[in-house]
């Protein structure tokens, strides 16, 4: 094992640092609820934990240490960190959850832009949770009490997600074939409801200058939607099963999907161009295989924030962390999750906005926590992150550059 794979390693547990916790929500219900959604804070502070029936708990995160809180942790600068465990009654069964950064103000109404407004969300820490009854809520994520109820939806809303430009747009995914946007600084009022999918939607995630939002689900196929006119920007058709989420890289360049029929597809999302494809069974499945029950599905996927690097996490107890600029590393790590019970299953994983943890949740509410490996990036490669984050592909081709310049700079060529 070479320096870093042993990086690659589990520094933190939920269910032993809260045992008791644990214990006393599990009391209250007779089945789990199947944990979907890890999500850290922005400010990564803090760690939303689906747990019970319908109970969701805040949990702190010491992002210096780079793990679960302990009681006499102290920051940088040996100031002592006020830990505020939060849990939520949140009074329906929770099917995911998302943190929004907003603050309400010590009025209930303010005036802004000639337009009154009931919260002022602009500068504290939201948490929307999407429910089985197709509601969403909004909470204030210090005190726990519920700030806004959002309906429109008429089945279960599988995913939210917050635009991270701070303008506190939330997207949601449902079962009921729709996503929705609403507005948490026009009281929660939504925006637009957008149709394109023809069966239930799982994931929906924004790129990182929210020009793009990708959503995927129960169909083959993945669309990228443009959010400044809320149209269909492109539709991506490349995978032989449902497809059960999606990343964005930080640069925006390349959307990320994971599907069923074990494959994880790397796109370019302003052009539609399948760029390139990670196997997790090999030899490379065949259609047949691939398109039914395989036991080696992939439920879960996050980029890291280095750009280098994808976590994901499938069927059989898997956590695959795949180095795409390497080489020498095509070959993913591999960790075998232990679990007490051959039942439990891992559904999906996220990392942290640090990127330095990479979380994984599984079928029975149990988090595990894994050490991010640190590799610093080539000079080439942060060049070319630099570059995506401003130009999209198709705007690199009115350049004059040499051919192979351009093919790198498009993610055509890897290394």
């Amino acid at each position: 094992m070479n320096q870093v794979e042993s990086q690659f390693k589990v520094v933190s547990e939920l269910r032993p640092r809260y045992r008791s916790i644990s214990r006393a929500l599990r009391q209250s219900s007779q089945k789990l609820p199947e944990c979907w959604h890890v999500v850290f804070s922005p400010d990564e502070t803090k760690f939303a934990w689906l747990c019970g029936n319908h109970k969701v708990v805040l949990v702190p995160w010491n992002r210096s240490k780079n793990c679960l809180l302990d009681l006499d942790d102290k920051d940088e600068r040996g100031n002592e960190i006020k830990s505020n465990l939060v849990v939520i009654d949140a009074g329906s069964p929770v099917n995911s959850v998302a943190f929004g950064t907003g603050t309400p103000e010590e009025h209930l109404f303010r005036q802004e832009s000639g337009r009154w407004t009931r919260f002022n969300f602009s500068r504290d820490l939201v948490l929307a949770t999407g429910h089985v009854n197709g509601r969403i809520r909004i909470w204030d994520a210090f005190s726990g009490h519920v700030l806004l109820e959002l309906m429109d939806h008429t089945d279960a809303v599988r995913d939210i997600a917050f635009a991270p430009d701070g303008s506190l747009r939330l997207v949601s995914g449902s079962l009921d074939k729709s996503l929705k946007i609403w507005d948490l600084k026009d009281d929660g009022n939504m925006i637009k409801t957008l149709s394109g999918h023809k069966s239930h939607v799982f994931w929906c995630t924004w790129s990182p200058t929210s020009v793009y939002m990708a959503s995927c689900g129960s169909e083959n196929k993945v669309i990228v939607w443009d959010m400044k006119r809320y149209k269909i920007h492109q539709t991506l058709v490349g995978h032989y099963n449902s497809v059960m989420a999606c990343d964005f890289s930080p640069d925006g360049a390349i959307l990320a999907t994971a599907s069923r029929d074990t494959r994880v597809i790397l796109w370019d999302p302003a052009s539609g161009k399948l760029l390139r494809t990670l196997y997790h069974v090999q030899p490379p499945p065949s259609f047949i295989f691939a398109s039914g029950a395989n036991g080696a599905w992939i439920r879960g996927i996050a980029y890291s924030r280095d750009g280098m690097h994808i976590g994901t996490v499938s069927e059989g107890g898997l956590v695959r962390f795949w180095n795409l600029v390497d080489e020498e590393r095509d070959i993913p790590m591999v960790k075998q999750c232990d679990n007490n019970d051959e039942e439990e299953e891992l559904l999906c994983c996220s990392v942290s906005p640090s990127g330095r943890t990479l979380a994984v949740g599984n079928s029975e509410s149990r988090v595990t926590f894994y050490q991010v490996p640190r590799v610093v990036g080539t000079l080439k490669h942060l060049a070319r992150m630099a570059v995506r984050k401003h130009l999209e592909s198709p705007n690199i081709d009115n350049i004059l550059l040499p051919t192979r310049l351009t093919e790198y700079l498009k993610y055509h060529l890897w290394y």
